[in-house]
């Protein structure tokens, strides 16, 4: 907001308390006389005028305040039309943590401080490309998740609403098929992975002995501590790209003295975890998590009607490089199989590398 805006703005606030003080005066004669029609036009013209100041205050230039909203309101309708979040015993809408604690759905204006506090860092991350809000139920045991997936995914198949993914929105339909048996196949070590703690969040390196990543009850303990509005939650702007780009296809994103390349296919994971650790254009961005995959592949699904992660048609596998399995030495990836017909949850060894595997980041709120 520019200091010439400012008078404006300040005798913008006085017409509205102003407006405020006519509307109450309105409301007491309404109760009275039954007759409500000015007292419902003034309330009218007090939201719009309040709205209007708001989208002036706004703080961020390159993520607009209306689109953020719409992306959380899509993003909670999503999530319990789909059964993952469910009504808690404070009758608030929320998922159970496998610390059998109750995590209500965070507030937006929880969110919206949470950006305010990193302000600088989400304007510049917003310019390279990171506006797609995206809320991932992190505390939530894996397995259901796992499990809600699948349900989503059979459900579209069954309403002939599976679909490849698209390069381009004009892109002819394109019907998939599915082994409607197991939409989704998912690697044993998935099973009670989070529980049993055969997976670590967010590792500095994927040495078995060293990672220094935390599990999801350690993890789930410190947001309870450090941000309890929204623990339970990862809360993250990422890049909306369905198709992770193959080598030699990354995109430059951002403004000059800004610029971000688009992290491509074919790289390994040790690579991967340090191009994000020393080159500054990925500073501040952390690597994505198989929670973060199905949440993503779930909005995207019930968006668009399509499946992300094509690694035979127009995308790439993915590597969820922000969990290790040290007892296996493997980190997650995930992907749509066309062979077997199904989504595909595996593992893959941090020294090995494929041309049509890469990986996504995102921006911590």
């Amino acid at each position: 907001m520019s200091q010439e805006s400012c008078p404006q703005l300040k005798q913008e606030l006085e017409d509205i308390k102003t407006l405020k003080q006519e509307f109450d005066l309105e409301l007491e004669q309404a109760f009275a006389s039954g007759n409500t029609k000015k007292a419902k036009a003034l309330r009218k013209k007090l939201e719009a005028g309040l709205e209007n100041i708001q989208e002036k205050l706004w703080p961020f230039e390159a993520l607009e305040k209306k689109k953020i909203e719409k992306q959380y309101e899509e993003q909670r309708e999503i999530m319990e039309k789909t059964g993952i979040l469910e009504k808690l015993s404070n009758n608030e809408m929320g998922i159970k943590g496998i610390d059998n604690k109750e995590y209500t759905f965070p507030k937006l204006e929880d969110i919206i401080k949470k950006m305010q506090e990193k302000k600088e860092i989400m304007e510049t991350k917003a310019e390279q490309g990171f506006q797609e809000l995206l809320i991932v139920p992190f505390g939530m045991k894996l397995d259901d998740l796992i499990k809600k997936y699948k349900q989503v995914i059979l459900k579209h198949h069954q309403e002939g609403e599976l679909l490849a993914t698209k390069e381009k929105p004009t892109d002819p339909d394109e019907p998939l098929e599915l082994d409607e048996n197991e939409p989704v196949w998912a690697w044993e070590r998935y099973n009670n992975a989070d529980v049993e703690e055969k997976f670590v969040y967010y590792p500095e390196s994927f040495n078995a002995e060293n990672h220094k990543g935390k599990t999801k009850k350690e993890t789930l303990k410190e947001q309870n501590k450090k941000t309890p509005t929204t623990a339970g939650y990862e809360i993250l702007f990422i890049e909306d790209l369905p198709n992770i780009p193959r080598e030699g296809k990354g995109q430059i994103k951002g403004r000059e003295g800004n610029k971000r390349k688009q992290l491509e296919t074919g790289k390994t994971p040790n690579e991967y975890l340090e191009i994000l650790k020393n080159d500054r254009q990925y500073e501040n961005e952390i690597l994505q998590i198989t929670e973060t995959q199905i949440a993503y592949a779930l909005k995207y699904l019930e968006k668009h009607h399509q499946i992300i992660d094509d690694y035979s048609g127009k995308g790439s596998a993915s590597f969820q490089l922000g969990a290790y399995s040290p007892a296996s030495d493997i980190v997650p990836y995930a992907g749509w199989n066309r062979v077997s017909q199904q989504a595909y949850l595996g593992g893959y060894v941090p020294g090995g590398s494929f041309s049509r595997l890469g990986v996504r980041s995102g921006v911590r709120v």
